[in-house]
């Protein structure tokens, strides 16, 4: 492959892929300031070595690898300041067990997007500001005339129809 071809590989791999990879750095620093930064110092790690990428290999393994790096380095230098202290054979644990999660989240998140676009504008809007956090759902409800209690029905029905939409998607791209 060529260098220039190579790059705007990695470069489209990398865009498409950071809100995976700054999820699994969170999976292991919960604190989202940590988390930041050492994705911050992950996205830095991944541009300086982009030659390294090899194009017919997964690509999000390949980056979270080099964030469990980042991971590590950022907990050895903080080790007394983080409020809870993993010891590296228990983080790689966790990291593996969410790698191994990798696909069957992403095959979901790809189901709930389409779901998401399967239902009529008006609940789509709801969904989108009462999970935004913007604003709470006492007051989203009463902007709506609604009792709260009735504000949560409506959400329930609405999470119900996107579980089964979600499940009848999975369940029809593995022939089931």
């Amino acid at each position: 492959m060529e260098p220039g071809s190579q790059q705007d590989a990695f470069i489209e791999q990398f865009l498409r892929s950071q809100d995976r990879i700054y999820a699994y750095v969170v999976t292991l620093l919960p604190n989202r300031d940590d988390a930041e930064e050492v994705f911050q110092q992950t996205s830095l790690a991944l541009w300086k070595k982009w030659q390294e990428f090899d194009a017919t290999r997964d690509f999000v393994r390949w980056a979270c690898g080099m964030a469990h790096l980042e991971v590590c380095t950022f907990l050895r230098k903080h080790a007394g300041r983080t409020r809870v202290n993993l010891n590296e054979d228990v983080l790689l644990e966790v990291a593996e067990a969410r790698l191994q999660l990798h696909d069957v989240l992403e095959e979901r998140r790809k189901a709930l997007l389409e779901c998401l676009g399967r239902l009529q504008r008006q609940s789509r809007e709801l969904l989108e500001r009462c999970y935004a956090g913007k604003d709470s759902i006492k007051q989203i409800a009463e902007d709506l005339g609604l009792r709260p209690n009735a504000l949560y029905m409506t959400l329930k029905r609405l999470r119900r129809k996107l579980f089964d939409c979600i499940s009848v998607r999975i369940a029809a791209e593995q022939g089931q």
